[in-house]
Parts: C-alpha cells; structure tokens; sequence
C-alpha cells in the first residue's frame, strides 16, 4: 500500500473496450405493423354493411306474409307508416355514424339532440298519423308477438353495425353505441310496417317502435365494450 505509484504501468491494464468495431451490432427494433384500415377502406366496409342489411330486411319482406290490407290501405297512410321509422332510422344514423372533423365523432350536445329527435319523430307521428284501427287480437299478446318479430328483423343490421363500426368511436362511444342501436330497431320497426295491419298508436307504440328502445339500451352496452377506440 505504501509503494509509489509508477505511471507507466497503466499499460499493463488490458483495455475493456478492445476489438469493439468487431462485436457485432444488436439488431434494430422494427417498427410496430398496424393493421388499421384505412379511412376509405372503412368507409367501403359501412356502405357495404349498410347494403346487406337493406338486403336482410328486402329477403324478410319477401318471406313473411305481408299485411293483408297492403292493396287496399290509401298510399299516404301507408307512405307514412313505412317513412316514419326510415326517417327516425336516418336520424338516429345521422347522430352515429360521422366520424368528425378529428375522427372524435361530432359534438355531444348534437348527439343527444339527434339520438332523441328519432324517438321523438317516431311517437310524434305514430300518435298524429297512425289510423284509429281496432286490433282483434288481446293488446299484449299481439303487442309482444310483433316486438318478437321486430328483434329479428333488427338483428341483422345491429350485428352489420357493431361489426362495421367495431372500435370506431373515440368520443361519447355509449350515446353513440345508443343511437346506433335505435337506427337498427328503427329500420326494423319499417319491415313490420309492411307486415302487420294494425296501425292503431299503442300497437305501433310498443309492438313496432319498441325495438328502438331496446336496441338503444344493447346498442349503449355494445358501444361502451366493443365500439370504443
């Protein structure tokens, strides 16, 4: 410990860093491969999922038997039965699909004016429009089987539309998921307008248009699990 400190035996240290320009080099790390679609590919896949569920509830019409008055009842009031729930469709639609000016959808407040303009046009016109008719069958039973009916001909379009718009939504993605929900029970309650006769406002109310309230309550579950970004 007490030996003077020589200078010139540093090079007896072997150098840690020697031979380095011949080790060999640790590979890159490669940049991560996305597999997001894009934004015209999304879009083609919407309209295409739009077309086949026009296309599932044309193949319902053609096999169910239509409604029995179908060549008798005034063009108008049928025109009416069958615009009102497309109308409340295209809203409820309208209040979903666009994606904004960002992708984050557009402003809530929007949202919910358009979300509650669709049920709001579908009772409105159901209560105004629809003829006094007089339903043979007891109000319940007959109310239930068309909501029964209704759930079929809207569970094409609502599983069309979770798929075309799986993880879509990077803003308010359960009132979107809602609206989404209540388009697909409306186009469904227009395939039963052409199915049942009775067009009486309670029947239509609760047999036809309650499809869009449950469509709207799975349509909110469905947005807050699967359609979130």
């Amino acid at each position: 410990m007490n030996d003077p400190f020589d200078i010139h035996r540093i090079a007896d240290v072997p150098d840690p860093l020697a031979g380095v320009d011949d080790w060999p080099l640790p590979e890159r790390p490669r940049a991560a491969v996305t597999n997001s679609p894009t934004r015209a590919r999304t879009m083609t896949g919407r309209v295409a999922a739009l077309g086949v569920a026009l296309l599932y509830e044309l193949a319902w019409i053609v096999v169910m038997t239509k409604r029995a008055d179908l060549h008798t009842t005034s063009p108008g009031v049928l025109l009416t039965e069958l615009a009102t729930p497309i109308a409340a469709a295209v809203l409820a639609l309208a209040a979903a699909a666009p994606s904004g000016a960002h992708g984050l959808g557009q402003p809530k407040g929007r949202i919910l004016a358009l979300a509650f303009l669709a049920p709001t046009l579908f009772v409105a016109a159901s209560l105004v429009a629809s003829p006094a008719d007089v339903d043979p069958e007891p109000f319940v039973t007959h109310g239930l089987r068309c909501l029964a009916w209704t759930a079929v001909y809207s569970l094409g379009p609502m599983a069309l539309a979770a798929w075309a718009f799986r993880r879509s939504f990077v803003a308010a993605p359960v009132w979107r998921g809602a609206a989404l929900g209540m388009a697909c029970g409306a186009i469904g309650a227009a395939t039963m307008s052409l199915v049942c006769s009775v067009g009486s406002p309670a029947h239509v109310l609760v047999g036809h248009g309650g499809m869009m309230l449950v469509g709207a309550v799975g349509g909110g579950r469905l947005g807050k699990r699967f359609l979130r970004t």
